[in-house]
């Protein structure tokens, strides 16, 4: 009964709205009372944890916001209670429905809500250059409204997101970007600073809001887990089934810009008083999925680094890339109450004529079965007097798509003999 109230009020609400261009003064003053503060209160102390936006989605209470703002509450829902406050300052407590991690949504209700106005929500993008308006509460600073444009979808982007160019601030994210018809497009997320801010496209609101109730049965920590699952087998397979970009450092082929969404960057070091030259090129994707305050996942960072001897001996120049190659298992956040520690296999690897060293060290997710955050480090030693180190980290991947695409990272790295 919910899907089919939420689909006539979506249809209904753009129609409706489609025929009449709004100002910035019409946008706030109809919407003011369909947008709220979301809190996140500590439940020993009283006072706000954290703070967010949201905004009403249908007639019986219902609202949307960032998975991001409401985290403490799903990860610790005994420590902690969620309500909304109006700009009006009414105010009343929240219950969490459900989640899609992957797309930083929440979807909330209270029944002190319900009969509230709500906003239409828009699949359709706008056009580049069209006015947005992105409403929320600033720094605990009361209903804010900034306008902005619509700058299309972001092009390396793992997860999808639009560019705004406005000032989307904290305390904002979960709030409502409205076009100049009054629909929701998309919902607040994210900043770079310098009038550069980012959307979740309203699509995925419309998608979570519409889901079937077979997807949103049982524990909702066991669902996030499901979610995240496929999320990366998703991007995985996808990855393993193209053929890999391929990059020249030295002596040596090496996967570069893989995916659309990946981005490297290459440094020679310049000192001439090193003992060694030293070359990096460093890829990763642009952005991954909060899980917490100290937890990111669903990421893909590697790094090759050329070094080759210059003013040492064969036997210190093996003994400063031991120590170098022995030391980096990646800042990957988290706490004990989250993953487990780092357990590492070493061996020597053969493929197509090259020699290397590897290293590949896997940490569990406490939270969420089935899923690992994985480094792996090969080093090659088919030349006495250079060798390249290559570092792949993925966040958030089951056993079966890490270790395949780790194995077929191994392989690419080559030796184009000279």
């Amino acid at each position: 009964m919910f899907l089919l109230r939420v689909l006539i009020c979506l249809l209904l609400g753009v129609s409706a709205l489609a025929a009449e261009e709004w100002t910035t003064e019409d946008v706030y003053t109809r919407h003011q009372d369909s947008v709220l503060q979301v809190r996140i209160i500590d439940a020993k102390g009283g006072a706000k944890r954290s703070i967010g936006s949201g905004f009403m989605v249908s007639d019986d209470g219902r609202l949307v916001t960032n998975f991001h703002v409401v985290a403490d509450f799903v990860h610790h829902p005994d420590d902690h209670r969620a309500e909304w406050v109006g700009s009006d300052g009414s105010s009343g407590p929240l219950e969490l429905l459900d989640v899609d991690v992957v797309h930083d949504l929440a979807v909330m209700q209270s029944e002190a809500l319900a009969g509230r106005k709500f906003l239409a929500v828009e699949s359709n993008l706008p056009k580049m250059g069209e006015r947005l308006f992105a409403l929320g509460f600033p720094y605990d600073l009361g209903l804010t409204i900034v306008e902005g444009t619509y700058n299309g979808l972001l092009e390396k982007s793992l997860y999808e997101r639009i560019h705004l160019t406005s000032s989307i601030n904290p305390g904002m994210s979960g709030g409502p970007a409205i076009d100049r018809n009054g629909n929701v497009i998309g919902v607040n997320v994210a900043t770079a600073g310098n009038q550069v801010s980012f959307l979740v496209p309203a699509r995925h609101v419309i998608e979570l809001l519409t889901r079937d109730e077979a997807s949103t049965r049982g524990e909702l920590m066991d669902r996030i887990g499901a979610q995240l699952r496929a999320n990366q087998a998703r991007y995985l397979s996808e990855l393993m089934q193209a053929p890999f970009v391929s990059m020249s450092l030295g002596d040596y082929q090496v996967p570069g810009a893989i995916a659309r969404y990946v981005n490297c960057w290459s440094q020679t070091d310049q000192d001439a008083e090193r003992l060694y030259n030293h070359t990096e090129l460093s890829c990763q994707s642009e952005d991954d999925v909060f899980l917490s305050g100290e937890l990111t996942t669903g990421a893909i960072r590697y790094e090759h680094a050329l070094f080759s001897s210059r003013k040492i001996g064969t036997l210190r120049f093996w003994t400063q890339l031991q120590r170098q190659f022995g030391s980096f298992y990646g800042d990957l956040g988290g706490d004990k109450a989250s993953v487990t520690g780092f357990e590492c296999h070493r061996d020597f690897y053969e493929h197509a004529g090259l020699k290397s060293k590897l290293v590949l060290c896997v940490r569990r997710y406490r939270e969420f079965d089935g899923l690992y955050d994985l480094v792996q480090r090969q080093m090659t030693l088919d030349r006495s007097d250079r060798a390249l180190q290559s570092t792949l980290v993925l966040t958030g991947v089951d056993r079966e798509h890490g270790l395949e695409f780790a194995r077929r990272f191994a392989e690419e790295v080559r030796w184009t003999k000279p």
